[in-house]
């Protein structure tokens, strides 16, 4: 266990398991910015974070969810960033279900492709203007394939150039359709495609929908406007680009009607390592400990 020294201001404690990831890094980064939540204790054993107010889990995949059980178990409060309970926790995606986490001890937090494609997509599957099978293309930096070296992920493997991975089965893809169906009330399926793109952190995400009802190009930005109007952390603009959003909380979606064709086109990007892992993780403890949900949490573009 390494022992972090706890600044006079904070007045909460949070302990880390996977802190030397980049995602448990990107943790220790935000809060150490954070005015009222410091970093008291890292560790990968539960024993190692009893007594923190909360636990933030970036442990891999299937190592996680042990971990995360004993913890909730002995009352600590948790945010696991692992796939393995997320049919299970509370879903925390704090845009969709922000009073459900305000009173959970245990969220599971959502993975970044499915926090870019379900922001992107929930308006027009709640307004039940799209229907039927829906299809979702994910561009990811190389962070989002974790520190373990591997030839994908080398500068030889990914520089200059793309590829998709995992077309079919990816477990994205399940956690997608599950919640884009559990919105709209309907038994929705989803097709996603994910790639690896060369560059360091960021995620695009473009989703396609056919349209079941007319809808114009005004109606459509209206809608999602008014879907996530007050939300400190979504914002509807022109074109959504990666680059802006390095280092910040920030979702920004962009929505485009092909009238001739009846198709819809949602764009959403975000940081993969902020308000796809780390700083989502953020948000949702920052709501279980009854604190404003944006503390800690950048939220203005870089100029570029």
């Amino acid at each position: 266990m390494v022992t972090v020294t706890e600044r006079p201001s904070a007045t909460l404690t949070a302990g880390i398991a996977g802190a030397s990831g980049y995602v448990g890094r990107e943790l220790g980064r935000l809060l150490a910015g954070h005015p009222r939540l410091s970093v008291r204790a890292t560790g990968r054993e539960a024993a190692s974070l009893v007594g923190c107010d909360v636990a933030l889990l970036a442990l891999p995949h299937g190592a996680s969810g042990p971990v995360a059980r004993q913890l909730a178990d002995g009352g600590t409060l948790v945010v696991d960033l692992s796939r393995d309970l997320r049919g299970e926790w509370c879903y925390g995606l704090p845009e969709l279900h922000r009073s459900e986490i305000e009173g959970s001890r245990a969220v599971a937090n959502p993975g970044c492709y499915a926090t870019a494609a379900v922001l992107a997509l929930s308006p027009v599957v709640e307004a039940a203007v799209v229907g039927g099978h829906l299809v979702v293309d994910g561009k990811s930096g190389v962070s989002g394939a974790g520190r373990a070296p591997s030839e994908a992920s080398s500068f030889c493997g990914a520089g200059e150039g793309i590829a998709a991975y995992a077309p079919v089965g990816h477990p994205h893809q399940a956690e997608i359709e599950h919640e884009l169906s559990r919105r709209s009330g309907l038994d929705l399926s989803v097709t996603f495609t994910p790639h690896l793109a060369p560059f360091t952190r960021g995620l695009l995400v473009t989703a396609y929908a056919r349209l079941t009802h007319r809808l114009s190009q005004r109606e459509a930005t209206d809608l999602y406007r008014d879907a996530y109007a007050g939300e400190p952390f979504v914002r509807v603009v022109d074109a959504p680009r990666t680059q802006p959003l390095r280092t910040t909380n920030l979702c920004h979606l962009g929505v485009w009607v092909d009238e001739r064709r009846a198709v819809l086109v949602v764009c959403a990007a975000i940081d993969n390592l902020v308000k796809g892992a780390a700083g989502q993780a953020i948000q949702n403890a920052n709501l279980m400990l009854g604190l404003p949900e944006h503390l800690g949490l950048p939220d203005v573009e870089l100029a570029l």
